[in-house]
């Protein structure tokens, strides 16, 4: 199972997830969100994270300008697509970044508007998160019915939306083919990353810390 830790905002929390066994370390460039960091923040924390993790950076209908600033200006992997983007603009991403992998996020309404956007974006993107839907993008650290996932089959997807180690021994009862989970809230205490609250969540979906 992948662990993609996510909403960094400082470099002291950085620090402590960043020689973790987690597969992924996301920063959220949305002005709107309340754990936004700006492009040289950003680099700041690409700068120190080991290789061996996927480095994303989440972005909601982002202009171009600002996908090329992002891939050119910080040494992030990975462009999580959090909004209502076009194929173009994930066309734009392959053309001229094509090191980049590219995600896409999905809000989780009903089963059937959830297998629709998937069969949109399925042949352009290397994989998916599916959240809880709210009109600011994700982050609200609310669940939904997870069993709307269970006609999902041989896709890459990772769940969020109020993940926590409780949440996960939950979804771990039911019959789902996700690949992982990606955490914010679920690894914070008073909006700080809590070491033990990451690596508690690690032995867990890991088996180890």
């Amino acid at each position: 199972m992948k662990l993609k830790f996510c909403g960094f905002r400082n470099l002291e929390d950085v620090q402590k997830a960043k020689d973790l066994n987690i597969d992924a370390m996301g920063f959220i460039h949305f002005p709107k969100s309340k754990r936004f960091v700006d492009i040289p923040t950003i680099k700041q924390f690409t700068d120190v994270i080991p290789d061996d993790k996927e480095k994303v950076v989440i972005l909601v209908n982002p202009e171009y300008h600002v996908l090329d600033s992002i891939i050119e200006q910080t040494g992030i992997t990975t462009i999580q697509l959090h909004g209502d983007e076009a194929l173009t603009t994930i066309s734009y991403i392959r053309q001229k970044h094509d090191h980049i992998k590219i995600i896409k996020a999905l809000p989780a309404k009903d089963s059937a508007s959830l297998l629709t956007a998937i069969e949109y974006y399925s042949h352009q993107v290397d994989q998916f998160i599916i959240d809880t839907p709210s009109q600011s993008y994700g982050g609200t650290g609310k669940v939904y019915d997870w069993t709307i996932l269970e006609d999902i089959k041989d896709i890459d997807f990772l769940i969020a939306g109020g993940i926590n180690d409780e949440n996960i021994k939950k979804i771990e009862k039911l019959s789902l083919q996700h690949r992982g989970y990606d955490i914010s809230s679920g690894i914070e205490t008073n909006n700080d990353k809590d070491i033990c609250k990451m690596q508690s969540i690690i032995a867990r979906v890991k088996g180890d810390n």
